[in-house]
């Protein structure tokens, strides 16, 4: 029997695309499964989701349309009640937030760069993930199932 996860439609991890309706431009920049690179999927591996968070649309304080912030909103702060993003001591060293417009005000201002950012973020949705892939290593049948292989 499938499981499904129902959540609100978050924007892909690629640069919005163009559109004269603002509604088609967010409904062609949703995360899909069509698009293997704008979306997270619960049988990637942690590898791989942090190769999709580091190639991931992210503009240097850039806050309208970031997907990067939106997954930190809806998802990470959803299951964390504290977050730190990691970053070198020459820039700054880590820095912790309890609150997602707190973190997005920093963004805004260019306090927290877009790399430390988006690797903050592909380590927090993997450590949300694992558990899910873990159980799926453990049933094949599962695993192809949720890929959609069988």
């Amino acid at each position: 029997m499938p499981v499904a996860v129902h959540h609100h439609i978050l924007a892909g991890l690629g640069e919005p695309e163009a559109a004269t309706d603002p509604d088609s431009q967010f409904i062609s920049s949703k995360m899909s499964k069509s698009k293997a690179t704008s979306g997270i999927f619960i049988h990637d591996s942690e590898e791989e989701i942090k190769s999709k968070f580091k190639k991931a649309w992210c503009p240097e304080g850039i806050v309208e349309k970031n997907p990067i912030l939106e997954i930190f909103r809806y998802v990470i702060f959803h299951q964390f009640s504290e977050i730190t993003i990691e970053r070198p001591e020459k820039f700054g060293g880590n820095v912790s937030y309890t609150s997602y417009q707190q973190l997005e005000k920093d963004f805004a201002e260019k306090k927290i760069h877009p790399s430390d950012l988006k690797t903050s973020a592909g380590k927090y949705v993997s450590d949300i993930v694992r558990p899910i892939g873990e159980k799926l290593t453990l049933s094949p049948e599962l695993y192809e199932a949720i890929k959609g292989t069988t």
